[in-house]
């Protein structure tokens, strides 16, 4: 065999095809603390895992990612956690199209898309404080954080979920936003349809945001809480992109009333603990037992679902 023959050979085959198999990559938003640094440290020790943290400050991503690699390796256990080197805000259109770009370029692909980032301004009905931020000032940016900033990630990274043989989102969400907090049937009938789309919702959760700005929300039945809402909002997006988007693994998650920076650190549920869900969700098998099994039979993945504690939980609990 000549040298010739043998350079045109190894030039037509990929360098790829002699390349290891590469790790899955998670992506966690507001990974660098709370909920979300637990879950980068649980998905980042699994050995087929490569987690990838996203945060407003890549700086504060950075130590997160560090603090991570060092324990796991004090702990004899190798955390393959790292730090998105371009921030990842839910409010900045720019900063998820670079994320998207950078990540893009780098891995080619997201297997596992955590929608973790939220914030929380100091609602009086969640954690009874006497001073608090107006609702007319605090709906616009929470919904607008918490709601409308995750479903551009969701939109922006699917192509890059697509490319995966296992494709899922987990969106954390919270008891807050339970069908409950709903005061007619009406609504819940509204926000729990089969028939509900995207533009819908969003124009049920802009609603909410001029009712609030009218003072008017109470009167028309919305509940008294921003966060509760946007939650909602959350959970029943997580089943309209379930439905419209088969091939991918989409459920939301209750992590529990955790210790975190959001709540002052009043909840009694340790963030280690509240991570074990969604870190579950991540790995579990996508037809709830043997994969390759449920896919050839043509059987349904376990998708537009929400769980708590490691179980499912109807959406109308507590």
């Amino acid at each position: 065999m000549s040298i010739t023959f043998l350079l045109l050979l190894t030039t037509a085959i990929p360098i790829a095809a002699f390349s290891t198999p590469t790790k899955k990559i998670a992506l966690i938003t507001g990974g660098n603390k709370g909920i979300g640094k637990e879950i980068a440290r649980r998905i980042g020790t699994e050995p087929d895992f490569t987690a990838i943290i996203a945060s407003r400050n890549v700086e504060l991503g950075r130590a997160a990612a560090n603090e991570l690699i060092a324990h796991g390796e004090k702990e004899g256990c190798e955390c393959d956690a790292v730090a998105l080197p371009v921030p990842l805000d839910l409010t900045d259109a720019v900063s998820i199209s670079n994320a998207f770009g950078y990540i893009e370029k780098e891995y080619g692909v997201v297997d596992v898309l955590v929608n973790n980032a939220a914030i929380c301004l100091n609602d009086p009905t969640l954690y009874g404080k006497v001073e608090y931020t107006p609702f007319e000032r605090q709906a616009g940016i929470t919904i607008r954080t918490n709601f409308f900033g995750t479903l551009e990630v969701i939109q922006s990274f699917l192509p890059l979920l697509k490319k995966s043989s296992s494709p899922r989102i987990i969106n954390v969400a919270s008891a807050a936003g339970r069908l409950s907090i709903l005061r007619s049937q009406s609504s819940i009938d509204e926000f729990t349809s089969e028939e509900l789309t995207i533009p819908h919702l969003c124009n049920l959760m802009n609603q909410f945001v001029s009712d609030v700005e009218d003072g008017t929300h109470t009167s028309k039945g919305w509940p008294n809480t921003c966060y509760g809402v946007s939650k909602l909002g959350i959970i029943a997006l997580t089943r309209i992109m379930a439905r419209q988007h088969p091939d991918i693994m989409v459920n939301s998650v209750d992590p529990g009333y955790c210790k975190t920076d959001q709540n002052d650190n009043r909840g009694v549920v340790d963030p280690a603990d509240g991570a074990y869900t969604p870190y579950l969700l991540a790995l579990m098998e996508r037809g709830g037992e043997d994969e390759e099994e449920e896919e050839e039979e043509g059987e349904e993945i376990l998708s537009g679902l929400h769980f708590y504690e490691g179980a499912e939980m109807p959406w109308s609990y507590q």
